[in-house]
């Protein structure tokens, strides 16, 4: 009876397959020492905290009340400035900001109370001049960090919000905490963050607006706008005075009753330096029209207008936000998404 032999190893087959497992194995080596250590990681897990509502979780891997004192911070300084005293009046409101955006990021717990917090952040929005959702963000994407060598890093990530229906890219400052951890603890750019924010939220307002936008259009429409500062015979004596044309249709001449506006001046990256009511004048049709607004130094932001030789650089803008017809009808704009 003839024995079968039992076949050699093929040596390329066993050589394969040891290089294929040394592969593996350095792969998984690579993703437990290099992967888990870089800031990518730790950030992902952070997001992954978030969307799972895991608040012990988040308020280790990121310093919240650093985050939301920066936001503060920004939203009331491009708003109105600030100075020494503003900042000491505005602390007890900067708390409760703080306090808000921690119960929303700790989400429901017996002692959270969420729709106070939400109220809280909404309201400072609206005071800085733009939409500050407390819900409907949604994580898209982030860079590649970039370290500086000295255990910081920065990594910009997107987030989505449904009010808004934009996305938002911000920049994170991390700080590496251990070997393999890293930590968000500030906003690289705040201010960057805010002028994304009011862009974002003044494209979505101008949307819902725009139906009644368009009709108050076609009734009267504001052209030739300047502004300069004049000053009197005291220094108290200082006035901000604008001059533009207000020219009517000839459906506005029929039907047109009042029309009531709001003046702003805006540095070039959007911060508001004045503004105030208006109502347009509408009996000088065709013709220039001058208005003044006494400025206040006790204001921070007026105050440096009145330290500015020159309104170079900045920019005006007149926007009709509501008017009213002979027959009574009132079109108005509304003046925040969440009205």
């Amino acid at each position: 009876m003839k024995l079968s032999s039992i076949p050699k190893p093929d040596i390329k087959i066993l050589a394969a397959a040891a290089a294929a497992a040394v592969c593996i194995g350095a792969a998984c080596l690579s993703y437990e020492t290099i992967y888990k250590a870089t800031p990518e990681y730790s950030f992902s897990r952070i997001v992954a905290a978030a969307q799972a509502g895991d608040g012990e979780t988040l308020s280790l891997s990121a310093d919240e009340s650093a985050l939301a004192g920066q936001l503060f911070d920004s939203l009331i300084r491009r708003h109105q400035g600030q100075t020494a005293a503003s900042r000491a009046l505005l602390l007890p409101v900067k708390g409760e900001f703080i306090h808000a955006c921690q119960t929303i990021l700790a989400g429901d717990s017996d002692d959270a109370q969420p729709e106070a917090a939400r109220k809280v952040i909404t309201d400072t929005g609206n005071k800085a001049g733009l939409l500050l959702p407390a819900s409907g963000w949604r994580y898209e994407s982030s860079s590649w960090s970039r370290q500086d060598g000295s255990g910081y890093a920065q990594l910009t990530a997107s987030f989505y919000n449904d009010s808004l229906q934009a996305s938002i890219p911000i920049t994170f400052q991390l700080e590496k905490v251990s070997a393999r951890q890293w930590r968000v603890v500030a906003f690289a750019d705040p201010d960057a963050v805010v002028q994304e924010l009011q862009q974002a939220s003044e494209a979505a307002l101008a949307a819902a607006n725009r139906p009644v936008s368009q009709r108050i259009d076609s009734l009267v429409q504001i052209t030739s706008l300047s502004a300069s500062v004049v000053r009197g015979s005291t220094e108290q004596d200082i006035y901000l005075r604008i001059q533009y044309t207000p020219k009517l249709s000839a459906q506005g001449k029929e039907t047109l009753r009042e029309a009531k506006g709001r003046y702003e001046l805006r540095r070039a990256d959007s911060t508001v330096l004045f503004s105030a009511p208006i109502r347009i004048a509408i009996y000088a049709d065709g013709k220039a029209h001058t208005s003044q607004f006494r400025l206040n130094a006790a204001v921070p932001a007026q105050a440096e207008l009145l330290r500015t030789a020159t309104l170079e650089g900045l920019q005006s803008r007149i926007s009709i936000t509501s008017v009213q017809l002979q027959d009574g009808t009132r079109l108005e704009l509304k003046d925040s998404l969440t009205n």
